[in-house]
């Protein structure tokens, strides 16, 4: 027995690849969500500031060991009981990280922060944003910090989540 797909009122339907399976937006099932888009101008000038709600602290070596605990929710606390799920988990940044992570202070810009990498570990500045700007995609992503624009908007991350300026639960200051 052999499944036809009809995409179309046309006679000419065929069926989908497999790459149209895997392409969520092409079958139309999974709703994404828009993620806001910023200018490069805009990034630049943005000020990115740690979660508050992460505890974190230098070690012996002066690298930044930031601690995450886990959500205390129904399924949470299910799946910590069938497998071993950690109530704290830290992360050790390296110095590169360190320094970053130090400069993520709410009042440093993304490209007062550029400036200073670039002097410090003698890159050029191209270099030095491109890599900047990954690493802070992906604390963004992990929600280990928050964006504060100019202009009084405020962002939790690159990633999404709305423009709710609360990326640890308070409120941003200017």
């Amino acid at each position: 027995m052999q499944i036809k797909f009809v995409l179309s009122t046309t006679s000419t339907a065929k069926k989908p690849s497999p790459r149209d399976w895997l392409n969520a937006s092409a079958m139309g099932i999974f709703a994404t969500r828009n993620k806001p888009k910023l200018s490069r101008e805009a990034m630049l000038n943005s000020r990115p500031a740690r979660n508050d709600t992460l505890k974190w602290e230098e070690n012996d070596e002066g690298e930044v060991q930031i601690r995450v605990t886990r959500q205390d929710s129904w399924k949470i606390r299910l799946l910590s009981r069938m497998f071993y799920i950690p109530k704290e988990r830290k992360i050790t940044l390296d110095e590169l990280g360190t320094q970053v992570w130090t400069l993520c202070d709410g009042k440093n810009t993304v490209g007062q922060m550029i400036e200073t990498l670039s002097k410090k570990y003698q890159l050029n500045r191209k270099e030095a944003e491109v890599s900047l700007l990954n690493y802070l995609k992906t604390l963004g992503q992990k929600r280990f910090v928050g964006f504060l624009l100019e202009g009084g908007e405020k962002t939790r991350s690159s990633s999404g989540g709305g423009g709710g300026g609360e990326a640890s639960g308070k409120k941003w200051k200017k």
